[in-house]
């Protein structure tokens, strides 16, 4: 799995008054979000510090994900947190949803979808064991900064949405596409592919409000509140897409246009 290491400093993270404005201007939805208060999630906008760390160019695969069946991850409960095991115990799976359908998962260059947060965080324990390091699932902040560069951006490219540049609902494609097709148009400034569009990704955190605190709870791994995920997907439209945008579900959701990727410290 390739990496890219990110440099240790400070982040911006949300958006702006300024930049909802801005997007107000060449986005006709923003109204809406404004009405519903959706931009509350993303603010205040506020910088956070990050020490250096690595994270995967592109979402696992199914070929990785593959490795990680075949090696008993599903049957090495040492894998799971607390709530993971009470899961998998109630879901008796052994494969994450969609594993059967070629469309989904029939090609592993694909990145793996229809992994809940639970399977990313037994994923990543088990890797950490074939590694000899640690590796999880990166916190919102660390996800940001590699989407942006850590610049104060709305795309991993700059301000403007461009549908030529990832895989989301406005590209027409309609399912997921191999790691990789949208690159380099679409890489973030530090080279990782598809960090919007293709699949939304499962992060560390639980869904708690801005400004992002690492030692208030929202990074503890036990527990069933809500994870959030970031990036937007193949058949999202552009306003999900935003580096900055924050979704959010309940850890034991599947879904056909949800994968992850991975970090490891580098200090």
């Amino acid at each position: 799995m390739e990496m890219v290491t990110i440099p240790s400093g400070s982040v911006v993270v949300g958006t702006s008054d300024e930049q909802i404005d801005w997007l107000g201007v060449h986005n006709r939805w923003v109204e809406k979000w404004v009405e519903k208060g959706f931009f509350a999630r993303e603010q205040p906008q506020h910088e956070v510090y990050v020490e250096t760390f690595a994270i995967s160019i592109h979402p696992v695969t199914v070929a990785h994900y593959q490795a990680f069946i075949a090696a008993g991850g599903y049957e090495n409960i040492g894998y799971w947190t607390g709530s993971g095991r009470l899961w998998l115990a109630a879901n008796r799976g052994n494969e994450p949803a969609y594993w059967d359908e070629d469309r989904w998962a029939g090609n592993a260059c694909l990145p793996v979808v229809g992994v809940s947060w639970f399977e990313a965080v037994a994923f990543c324990r088990w890797l950490s064991v074939v590694l000899g390091r640690e590796c999880r699932l990166p916190t919102e902040v660390e996800w940001e900064k590699a989407a942006g560069g850590g610049q104060n951006r709305i795309y991993p490219w700059g301000d403007r949405f461009d549908s030529q540049k990832c895989n989301t609902h406005a590209a027409g494609i309609g399912h997921t596409v191999s790691v990789g097709t949208f690159s380099p148009a679409g890489d973030s400034p530090y080279g990782c592919w598809e960090m919007v569009g293709n699949v939304s990704e499962w992060v560390l955190n639980k869904f708690v409000p801005y400004p992002y605190v690492a030692e208030d709870g929202r990074e503890d791994l036990e527990g069933t509140a809500e994870r959030v995920t970031r990036g937007g997907s193949w058949h999202s439209p552009d306003f999900r897409a935003r580096k900055s945008a924050r979704g959010m579900n309940h850890p034991s959701f599947q879904d056909n246009d949800l994968g992850f990727r991975i970090v490891y410290s580098e200090a």
